[in-house]
């Protein structure tokens, strides 16, 4: 076991309880520590809706990667976004400062870890309590999924067993031991069984609420930890149980006018769990590369980015991306999980199986729901390629899931697979200021430095220099 729980968990911790409290109005001015705040259910179940606990994903993920630009990037780099645009080795230096991306994850697990720990003594139905732990097994596994994929190597079947991860705390005692880190193969294991032991009391729908956890959600959880896991038999399994189980449309643009037709995400139809970004308001500067990968009639254009011009593409800086719309509405971009993603998954499986009509099939199921119907043309080549039909669906999730967390964890295990090129960084001037070369050491982060101060005995990730 590891040292008695540090100042930095502490604070993340606190943080957490008190984000929770201030969503909940009756809990508000009641001290978290030697008082017991929840006794029942309806306690847990609105723990369970606290703020905090739908917006956990760092937009800082989203300079990893390759489709983003950051042309005004200051030298030196400074701030969490232009250390992480940079692969710097720590998104900060300053030991006081909390840990970015860590912090925010291990703050959600400390919330479902209270429902987990005092649910079962909590004033309610034996149903009731069931749900609400299932859905915690559930949100807590989703937090560690990326955890793993940040912190833990690419999933290696013949190195997962020694590659190490991250600490897996079940206890949201603040006094209680860290344990030491996990392995990745221990962390996908534990993700596995809780998704697993969570479904078959899981409720039905979230339909009310798509942030809160439903057997399709467990589903889909499922499938995106197999996709990044290389099983991909199973991650398209679980993909259309999780359709099966839930919404299945891919939500239409081409019955809409603009970004604000989009509904709402919190009950958005092909939202099978919704999450946001700790930033919630996101404004992204696109790569001209990526770009240019779009046809010009692609709706997804018009609905997300700004100053579109002509088109054309040639000045850095000038396109903007908007996570909640073009036209400001309710068009948040979903950081979780949709039906378009499940979609792809399968997409994908059936072009590495060589199945490529069922391919072709399940991307045009996206694909034509992105364009006017009078613009749209459906990708059906005459005499299909593997290679060729796999890298469209490889494209399509990178003009799906632009600026949502996603595309860096794709870019790990393309990389893993001798799929993912050289990335360069450029300042203002062009100038190469950064590179991230094939397989580099920087695709797995390094524990933050707030933390390994007080576990100065845990082995930290290999860094590039």
């Amino acid at each position: 076991m590891g040292k008695i729980i540090n100042k930095c968990f502490i604070s993340a911790l606190l943080s957490a309880i008190m984000f929770t409290l201030i969503s909940c109005d009756k809990y508000l001015n009641v001290s978290p520590k030697g008082v017991q705040l929840l006794t029942t259910v309806t306690d847990y179940d609105q723990w369970l809706n606290a703020r905090d606990l739908e917006i956990s994903i760092a937009r800082e993920i989203n300079y990893l990667a390759d489709n983003i630009d950051n042309p005004n990037i200051t030298n030196p780099q400074i701030s969490s976004i232009d250390r992480a645009y940079t692969w710097q080795s720590q998104l900060s230096e300053d030991v006081n400062d909390m840990p970015y991306i860590w912090s925010y994850h291990y703050k959600c697990i400390y919330c479902y870890n209270t429902v987990l720990e005092g649910i079962d003594d909590a004033v309610g139905s034996d149903q009731e309590k069931k749900s609400l732990k299932a859905e915690a097994l559930l949100g807590r596994a989703f937090e560690y999924l990326y955890l793993v994929n940040l912190y833990g190597k690419q999933y290696n079947s013949s190195t997962a067993n020694e590659d190490l991860a991250i600490p897996f705390v079940t206890s949201n005692d603040l006094m209680s031991s860290i344990p030491d880190r996990s392995t990745v193969q221990q962390i996908y294991d534990h993700i596995i069984t809780d998704i697993t032991a969570a479904i078959s009391d899981l409720p039905q729908d979230n339909n009310n609420n798509r942030f809160r956890g439903s057997v399709s959600a467990a589903y889909g959880v499922l499938a995106r930890t197999y996709l990044y896991m290389g099983k991909f038999v199973k991650a398209a399994e679980n993909a259309n149980l999780a359709l099966d189980n839930g919404p299945n449309e891919v939500l239409d643009y081409s019955t809409m006018t603009d970004s604000r037709d989009i509904p709402n995400l919190p009950t958005r139809p092909d939202a099978i769990y919704a999450r946001l970004s700790v930033s919630y308001l996101v404004r992204e500067t696109p790569a001209l590369t990526f770009l240019r990968s779009f046809d010009q009639t692609d709706l997804r254009l018009q609905f997300y980015y700004k100053n579109l011009q002509d088109y054309s593409f040639t000045t850095r800086g000038q396109v903007q991306y908007w996570s909640y719309g073009a036209k400001i509405g309710n068009a948040h971009a979903n950081w979780g999980i949709s039906v378009a993603e499940m979609r792809l998954i399968i997409a994908e499986a059936a072009a590495r199986a060589n199945d490529l009509p069922e391919a072709i099939r399940q991307l045009d199921l996206v694909r034509k729901c992105r364009f006017k119907a009078a613009d749209y043309f459906k990708y059906d080549p005459a005499n299909p390629v593997q290679e060729e039909v796999l890298q469209k669906v490889l494209q399509e999730r990178t003009l799906e899931f632009p600026f949502c967390g996603m595309r860096w964890f794709d870019m790990r295990r393309l990389d893993a697979e001798g799929r993912m090129p050289e990335v360069n960084r450029y300042d203002g001037s062009g100038n190469v200021i950064a590179t991230l070369p094939a397989h580099s050491n920087k695709y797995t982060l390094q524990i933050p430095l707030q933390v390994m101060y007080f576990h100065s005995d845990w082995p930290q990730n290999s860094w590039d220099e």
